[in-house]
């Protein structure tokens, strides 16, 4: 198990709670809540923490606390706005801190927690933890969030040993008690770098390149932030030849070029799924055919 702590204004800036905190390997950190009527609480000591957190190579996690009578949408914007300011790293993990109604029904609570965690998880591409208490999941508002790694609140149990409630069948961090007005938490993980892998963004699988198949002479490839990447050569036959790898795997080769070519092929990936591919034809023309569909068509 990994000791944590986590913090918002009330405990300042890290001068004012690292000593107490103690040795920790990771720190949750709370940046936002958007409340009813338009409110806005934006931690002041969020910045400072999460840097503080990265300089001494800590786990971070940063979380919002949400309220289910604010539009879901406006809430994970108004996170991702102070998140993109702070900068995140792949290895962050991020959390919804869930445990006020706002007076709405059991099942439209969970629902908009079901929303705000939804949208996390697209738009920063990880898993979010749901943090909550143990009575008020048992009450219904965290129905269908089980999927969600669980930070569990219980004081009522030593750490490392919560009561976990419905839908969860497991936890990964437990919130078990208080100490010089820091809430002492422990990770269900092995290494610090355990947790990276189970809450930070994956990493995209690894292409394997071998057996593609072909009869190109020679080759030139290039790679877009998504992962997809784009193989060309010249065939047997002269013309230029792609094959692209996606999630779903290699592609079959597919003759691009209009006229044939000889030497070799330069390939450049730019923007969003934007690219261009040299080659030079055999009268000795230089040609240009770009693509904006991530190498899967060229013009």
């Amino acid at each position: 198990m990994l000791h944590g702590v986590d913090v918002a204004s009330f405990q300042g800036s890290p001068g004012s709670w690292a000593s107490a905190a103690g040795a920790i390997v990771w720190a949750g950190v709370k940046l936002t809540e958007l409340q009813p009527k338009g409110v806005k609480y934006l931690n002041p000591d969020a910045k400072v923490d999460m840097d503080w957190l990265h300089a001494n190579g800590k786990g971070r996690v940063a979380y919002l606390f949400g309220h289910p009578s604010v539009s879901a949408t406006d809430t994970v914007d108004y996170f991702l706005q102070e998140l993109n300011h702070i900068g995140l790293y792949d290895s962050d993990a991020v959390a919804l801190d869930l445990e006020v109604t706002d007076g709405l029904a059991a099942a439209d609570v969970a629902k908009w927690g079901a929303d705000v965690q939804s949208q996390l998880k697209t738009r920063l591409g990880r898993s979010p933890l749901l943090y909550t208490f143990i009575d008020f999941a048992n009450e219904g508002n965290c129905a269908g969030l089980g999927d969600y790694p669980l930070w569990i609140a219980d004081p009522s149990h030593p750490a490392g040993h919560p009561e976990v409630p419905k839908p969860w069948t497991k936890w990964a961090i437990h919130q078990y008690g208080t100490s010089n007005n820091i809430d002492l938490d422990v990770a269900d993980y092995s290494s610090l770098s355990a947790m990276v892998a189970a809450l930070g963004k994956p990493n995209p699988p690894e292409p394997v390149l071998k057996n593609l198949g072909g009869d190109s002479s020679s080759i030139a490839a290039t790679e877009w932030g998504n992962g997809q990447i784009v193989v060309a050569g010249i065939g047997t036959d002269s013309y230029v030849y792609r094959t692209t790898y996606s999630s779903a795997g290699w592609s079959a080769w597919v003759k691009v070029s209009p006229t044939t070519a000889k030497g070799s092929v330069a390939l450049i990936s730019s923007g969003t799924g934007a690219g261009s591919l040299f080659y030079i034809e055999t009268s000795g023309q230089t040609v240009q055919m770009t693509t904006s569909n991530y190498g899967d068509s060229w013009s």
